[in-house]
């Protein structure tokens, strides 16, 4: 529902500006089908395309799930933000000034508030001990011999933990903080005697921050790392962290994917900062771990691009190879690979080449079959007939997965390359594909499965929607739905228009509570039959029959309860009855 902090006038301008089909495009990869464009929905998991959108109504519509609305509706249910939120995101993406402040409405529970505050807190109490203390000279100096300007280390907010085991929890006892709210923030060890010490010690700090910007932990970073000593130090999993559904500048590189062509994954906290520095930021980074389904659904709301861009180095490639292969088991993103020449790190690469080389060799983007043969060839001596062999099986086997002629034509071109062996005798050698049931983009069968009568009062609905001479004819018979639902969504719809609204079902959309907002979307996505007066005739006599099918079903429960106290009067009141209605209905 609609609140009165920005104006109907502008929300309708902006609802009348943006194509639907745009938006959502950022995220969803849509493709053309029939009338509407399809595709997977980012609610729900799902491997056949059920999420439709139509141009034409500015609606979209999941026919598994059942979500549907105009594009307002799409944003709340995707990032969970209130409605004028959602007015304001649709507006920056259309450029559209609200001359409105829009604040955050959707509030965390107390005790999640109370950790973020605390260690959002203490992010500025790191903060300031890096750049404006003694004590964090040293920290300083390491960061700008690194090449990190004074902007940079203010963006990302960087600090320093001292060698103090104390000063945190010192911090955290002035402010009157309960002892047991510490505990939980992850910034302490205890000892056998239940003492606390601070977490980090001697160590550069990164925060950690949510998609919207909220710290929820820490990684800490040796100064001059010791045996046995973790270069890299997390927060412990909390009631606000967990590393496996978390995105390294998420919160900053957001805004930048539609921009980018997508998010760039990177294996480090540094390599995303000098990355950002350099004038490339839509670089993210996993928390030090193979990316997880909740990273990559979180990525999944918000582009349709990945692109990795791991170390050059051996291992670097390795981990760069087990992303695609984790990539290549969804199919929501699309992904591609960088790869860094002469074993550099992205940092290494811009210190060596500079920012513009670096956004250069960003462009060359690998496909993932492309990238695969490259991995396969590292550390192999093609003149060696044994080595050429096992690449020419496994390279055969990547390329044997592709389902395009032409895609596999192409790598196949590239095998014979480097390896000297015509492209024809490579053909008869790939592998036989497994079978595949080729599918076309189409509607996922509802989940919901509905009655005739049903059917019915939802292709009613859906005609009185698209056409006011039916609206009419039902209004001027006194027509009531059947169904509660489809009844109060036809006096909705009723109302909307007797405010002197234009019939447009995107705009109506934003008048009705979430679930008739569903509702509004699946009635109107549905593929109907051409209309005419014998289509409604037919509709509005089989929903005639309605009231007195259910009087025959209270007359046979009436009847099996006279049989069971066997009451022969009642039997023989009720059994008139029953047949007597039966002879109407089949007149």
């Amino acid at each position: 529902m609609r609140m009165a902090m920005i104006p109907e006038a502008t929300v309708d301008q902006i609802l009348k500006t943006v194509n639907i089909a745009d938006y959502i495009g950022q995220v969803v990869q849509l493709h053309k089908a029939g009338q509407n464009l399809f595709g997977l929905c980012p609610f729900h998991e799902e491997k056949t395309p059920s999420f439709s959108v139509s141009e034409s109504k500015q609606i979209f519509h999941c026919f598994s799930c059942g979500r549907g609305g105009n594009v307002y509706k799409f944003v709340m249910d995707l990032e969970n933000v209130s409605f004028p939120e959602a007015v304001a995101k649709v507006a920056a993406f259309a450029n559209i000034p609200l001359d409105v402040q829009v604040t955050q409405t959707v509030q965390d529970a107390p005790e999640v508030t109370q950790q973020k505050t605390i260690l959002n807190d203490v992010k500025d109490l790191y903060h300031h001990i890096l750049v404006n203390t003694k004590t964090g000279e040293a920290a300083l100096a390491y960061l700008t011999e690194r090449g990190l300007s004074q902007e940079t280390i203010a963006t990302f907010e960087l600090g320093y933990a001292p060698a103090d085991n104390k000063l945190v929890k010192a911090f955290l006892d002035n402010r009157k903080i309960d002892y047991q709210v510490q505990r939980e923030t992850g910034l302490f060890v205890e000892n056998q005697d239940g003492e606390l010490f601070d977490r980090f010690v001697d160590r550069i700090m990164f925060p950690l921050k949510n998609e919207v910007g909220a710290v929820v932990g820490f990684s800490g970073r040796v100064l001059q790392k010791a045996d046995q000593q973790a270069k890299y130090l997390n927060s412990p999993e909390t009631t606000v962290f967990n590393k496996r559904d978390l995105l390294f500048n998420l919160d900053l590189a957001k805004s930048q994917f539609k921009l980018a062509d997508g998010a760039l994954l990177f294996e480090g906290f540094m390599d995303v900062i000098s990355a950002y520095q350099a004038g490339i930021k839509n670089g993210i980074a996993s928390m030090g771990t193979s990316l997880t389904n909740e990273q990559l659904q979180l990525l999944a709301k918000r582009t349709h691009q990945l692109t990795v861009c791991y170390d050059g180095d051996a291992p670097g490639l390795a981990a760069a190879n087990r992303a695609v292969d984790i990539l290549g088991e969804q199919n929501r993103l699309a992904s591609g690979v960088v790869v860094l020449p002469n074993g550099q790190d992205p940092d290494e690469f811009i210190k060596a080449s500079g920012a513009e080389a670096f956004k250069a060799q960003v462009q060359k983007r690998l496909t993932p079959t492309a990238f695969k043969l490259f991995f396969l060839k590292q550390g192999q001596d093609l003149t060696n007939d044994e080595a050429k062999l096992t690449y020419i099986k496994a390279s055969l086997a990547t390329v044997a997965k592709l389902r395009q002629p032409v895609e596999r034509a192409v790598y196949l071109q590239q095998i014979a390359k480097d390896t000297g062996i015509n492209e024809q005798t490579l053909a008869q050698q790939l592998p036989r594909p497994q079978a595949v049931v080729q599918t076309s983009v189409h509607m996922a069968t509802p989940q919901v499965k509905f009655d005739r009568y049903q059917r019915a009062q939802r292709e009613l609905l859906a005609f009185v929607l698209h056409d006011e001479l039916v609206q009419a004819r039902l209004v001027n018979n006194n027509f009531v739905f059947p169904d509660a639902r489809y009844q109060d969504l036809f006096n909705a719809w009723l109302q909307y228009l007797a405010a002197n609204h234009q019939p447009d079902i995107a705009t109506f959309s934003d008048t009705l509570e979430p679930d008739q907002a569903n509702l509004l979307a699946d009635v109107s996505m549905q593929n109907l039959a051409p209309m005419s007066d014998e289509v409604i005739d037919d509709l509005l006599a089989l929903l005639g029959t309605v009231p007195l099918r259910q009087q025959l079903q209270s007359l046979k429960t009436q009847l099996a309860q006279a049989q069971q106290l066997n009451d022969q009067e009642a039997m023989r009141s009720l059994s008139q009855q029953y047949f007597g209605l039966l002879r109407q209905l089949k007149a």
